[in-house]
């Protein structure tokens, strides 16, 4: 009998049935190498941590002691095995994270004659080898080691610039500093505020360099927008005469808005003027910047312009225009604001309150 034109002898569904079998044994198989792979990958982890567990028993008292001696200092080296010199080196990176100071440079003493293959593995052909090395030379190989790290903000790979950048502002040199501010462009993909903060945390010792950097006309309007960052960051008053020669000079809408930030942190009346040249800007941004900084060092004579700006038709640049009235003497004005029925009363209100961001 025959249903559907569909033989019932079974003949017909026998490459259905092989069909699926291969497929169901393929699936084990797959699911047999996967399983396989798991527990290797398990037994590795495993014997990692006992081999880390071992080194940490062997070393870790050890360590301590040699950072406060030197005699045991040069007893622990000579005790480092040929085949235990990458693992020490690791172990002492780890311990880095816990010291500062003098311990720290005792530790990169501690750890100098095992650094050789650690420069090798900075150039080899996997990218997280690079950057592994990398890392660690900037944290126990500085500064003997610094070209190196220089040098690998050039790497192909940006991941690997950018460790050596990390590593490098942990050095606190302005030739560290310079060099990082001139390869800005390869992270491009960052957070401007994180490199700002990064170049910031190098120290009052690069605050030379960032004003270099900001009034650099030649550079990338990007890297000088870190820069001026970076400078407000640290609160240097001496860059208000550098960001007002800016204000003078640049068009970039980042570079403007960046540095009427460091104003409002750092200037002074003198720079009252290069700031009121963008109160009235087309881009919403750079206005609402230079309205709040013109209220911080311009003081009570631009209180005027300052109220006719809380009008303006963009609530964040009317926000900044307030916040600079308040700024440059105006509170008892905006109190009486507050208190009356005009539409700007919200804004005063607001303001008063510290409920502006």
């Amino acid at each position: 009998m025959e249903l559907f034109g569909t033989s019932t002898d079974g003949v017909g569904h026998e490459p259905v049935f092989g069909a699926l079998i291969a497929i169901v044994a393929a699936l084990f198989i797959v699911t047999l190498v996967f399983s396989v792979y798991a527990f290797v990958l398990r037994l590795r982890h495993e014997a990692r941590d006992r081999e880390r567990a071992r080194y940490a028993s062997k070393w870790k008292d050890r360590i301590l002691l040699a950072l406060a001696d030197d005699d045991e200092a040069r007893a622990l080296q000579e005790s480092v095995e040929e085949d235990e010199r990458l693992p020490f080196v690791g172990f002492a990176v780890q311990y880095a994270r816990r010291v500062r100071g003098d311990g720290r440079e005792a530790l990169s003493r501690l750890v100098k004659p095992f650094l050789g293959p650690i420069v090798e593995r900075a150039d080899s052909r996997r990218v997280e080898i690079r950057a592994r090395a990398i890392q660690t030379l900037g944290t126990l190989g500085l500064p003997e080691h610094s070209a190196r790290l220089i040098a690998a903000l050039d790497d192909p790979s940006p991941l690997v610039a950018m460790v050596a950048a990390r590593a490098l502002s942990f050095g606190e040199a302005p030739e560290y500093a310079e060099a990082v501010l001139s390869r800005l462009h390869r992270f491009t993909g960052w957070n401007r505020r994180f490199l700002a903060s990064m170049l910031a945390s190098m120290g009052p010792s690069v605050t030379a360099t960032l004003r270099a950097g900001l009034a650099d006309s030649g550079a990338e309007a990007r890297s000088r927008a870190v820069a001026a960052e970076a400078l407000q960051i640290q609160a240097d008053l001496g860059a208000g005469d550098v960001a007002a020669g800016v204000l003078r000079t640049t068009t970039d809408r980042d570079l403007l808005a960046s540095t009427l930030r460091l104003v409002r942190e750092v200037g002074r009346p003198e720079h009252a003027e290069s700031v009121r040249m963008h109160v009235r800007s087309p881009d919403l941004a750079v206005r609402a910047q230079a309205l709040h900084a013109l209220g911080t060092v311009g003081g009570e004579a631009e209180i005027p312009q300052l109220v006719e700006a809380m009008r303006d038709p963009s609530p964040w640049a009317a926000l900044n225009a307030t916040e600079g009235l308040l700024a440059a003497g105006g509170g008892r004005l905006l109190a009486e604001m507050a208190a009356s029925g005009d539409g700007v009363g919200a804004l005063a209100r607001q303001v008063l309150a510290g409920g502006s961001h």
